[in-house]
């Protein structure tokens, strides 16, 4: 069954509830039907068709969430784009996506203005949110007008496409990874149910939506069995806790970067957080320390740790509450539905523990990359997605990262895994995040470098970070450098770019 479809009869079922709340707005489920049927009536109103591209640069919103489900019913794809990208990505995005229509946020509109001579297929431009005017400009309120509260009656099947993810070029220019209405559909019942959403349960999205983890874990699921979304416009922790404790929020996604601030916020324990149910963190990998904070902070909510790509839409594996504290490092077992193996460089897979790449099948595994065969075709091999993931599994079938395969750190011809290092750092009561990453050396190749971030109010040097860590590594694995930041930089997932870091402390080469 289609998202579409899902979300029509969820709608028959309450609508009158509320079903997103966004800046103290409330929309009703059958106002968000109409909403959405309204802008799939102007998009197709203004010659769109079945598959053409409709792009979105926006914050987490309700015109948003209106233009997603709107695409979802009229058959055209849906582009959401980081809103946080500089003039020439969103113009290399849009021209490689080949979209026709432009949803932005209203401050984001003298950027687009000024490149919009160098867009080669937009030929519509939206405003959404208050604010002048522009030429050339429709605002999200008067393109409404032009749509009518109909069902759109364009026939669709599973194998249409549905929505191009970009995901973060670490080399070169960002890819666009295509997912079907299969794929969407699959996620959004897979999710739900790990979740355990229904009527009557609230979940915050603090998690940006043009992201998969956000859009295709929470959003999608909640549209479709009746749980409200309550959506944070970006990440802020005070603004959080607000929102947690006012609306009696049951679900919650964080990356680990927002599980550890919201943890050590001053004010953290004058909250009422009693209506938290289950929490899933993922993104990035988890800090096993962490995992341990949040259990002793709630000792009866339901953690998950979840592994997964947006080129899997993301589902892969998970670690379920029961078994948190016990596999420490895992990121758990493969969801039903999910086959998985691990190969060695010989593209065999090994039947007993040891280190390969991460390869899985399943039926959200993304379609292909957009105008990209050949990487499509070393990406996924007869329905297989090579993850580019290293890691095993031990003798209970649970599933160990342990790096990707551009992080691994040689020094002197060892393999180092800067996951095992960062989870030592991570330890130090005055480390509130860090990044491991290999530093150029003349005569051993690589050598250890953290890059970390203080928590407030406590102080930290080179010298003693590295005494802790000799403590607890073998002498290879210590650092031989450390750099402190205010803040790491985090792509929209939560991962921390290491080619960022590379690039401040290393250069471009």
């Amino acid at each position: 069954m289609l998202v579409r479809d899902l979300f029509k009869k969820q709608v028959s079922k309450t609508p009158a509830a509320i079903a997103v709340v966004c800046k103290g707005k409330e929309m009703s489920w059958r106002e968000l039907d109409s909403l959405s049927n309204r802008f799939a009536g102007a998009i197709t109103g203004l010659g769109i068709e079945k598959g053409d591209r409709v792009s979105a640069i926006c914050k987490n919103s309700l015109e948003f969430i209106t233009a997603y489900l709107a695409m979802l019913k009229s058959g055209c794809v849906f582009v959401p784009l980081n809103y946080q990208l500089n003039a020439h990505s969103i113009k290399y995005a849009l021209n490689h996506s080949e979209s026709k229509v432009l949803l932005c946020d209203h401050d984001l509109i003298p950027v687009i203005k000024e490149i919009s001579p160098q867009f080669n297929t937009v030929q519509h431009i939206i405003s959404a949110g208050n604010g002048d005017s522009y030429s050339g400009i429709v605002s999200f309120d008067e393109f409404l007008s032009r749509g009518r509260d109909g069902e759109p009656s364009i026939p669709l099947n599973e194998d249409d496409l549905a929505i191009f993810l970009y995901t973060a070029g670490t080399t070169g220019d960002p890819k666009g990874v295509v997912h079907t209405h299969s794929n969407c559909s699959y996620v959004a019942q897979h999710w739900a149910g790990v979740f355990h959403m229904a009527a009557g349960k609230s979940a915050l999205l603090v998690l940006p939506l043009f992201h998969a983890f956000a859009l295709h874990c929470l959003a999608l699921p909640g549209l479709i069995s009746g749980t409200r979304l309550i959506l944070a416009e970006k990440y802020q922790t005070q603004p959080a806790l607000e929102a947690l404790q006012k609306y009696k929020v049951n679900i919650l996604a964080l990356a680990p970067a927002m599980g550890t601030l919201i943890l050590h916020h001053p004010d953290f324990s004058k909250y009422d957080l009693s209506g938290m149910n289950i929490l899933l963190m993922g993104g990035a990998m988890v800090p096993f320390e962490l995992i341990k904070q949040w259990r002793a902070a709630f000792p009866r909510l339901e953690i998950v740790n979840a592994y997964g790509q947006t080129e899997s839409c993301p589902c892969s594996t998970g670690l379920w509450d029961v078994d948190i504290l016990e596999k420490p490092g895992s990121v758990g077992k493969p969801w039903k539905g999910v086959e998985l193996k691990i190969l060695n460089d010989e593209g065999k897979e090994l039947l007993s523990p040891g280190v390969g790449e991460l390869v899985y099948r399943v039926p959200s595994v993304m379609k292909e990359y957009y105008k990209d065969p050949e990487l499509t075709a070393q990406t996924v091999k007869n329905g297989w997605l090579y993850s580019g993931d290293l890691g095993y599994k031990d003798r209970d079938g649970y599933v160990y990262i342990v790096d990707r395969k551009k992080d691994i750190i040689i020094r002197g011809g060892e393999n180092i895994s800067s996951i095992e290092i960062e989870e030592v750092i991570h330890r130090h009561p005055a480390v509130l995040e860090s990044s491991v990453i290999g530093a150029p050396d003349k005569i051993l190749g690589e050598t250890v470098m953290a890059v970390v971030v203080k928590k407030p109010g406590h102080d930290l040097s080179e010298e003693e970070l590295i005494q802790y860590c000799e403590k607890h590594l073998e002498r290879f694995k210590v650092p031989a450098r450390v750099a402190f930041m205010d803040e790491l930089p985090h792509n929209p997932g939560g991962k921390v770019l290491k080619r960022k870091l590379k690039e401040k402390y290393f250069g471009s080469t």
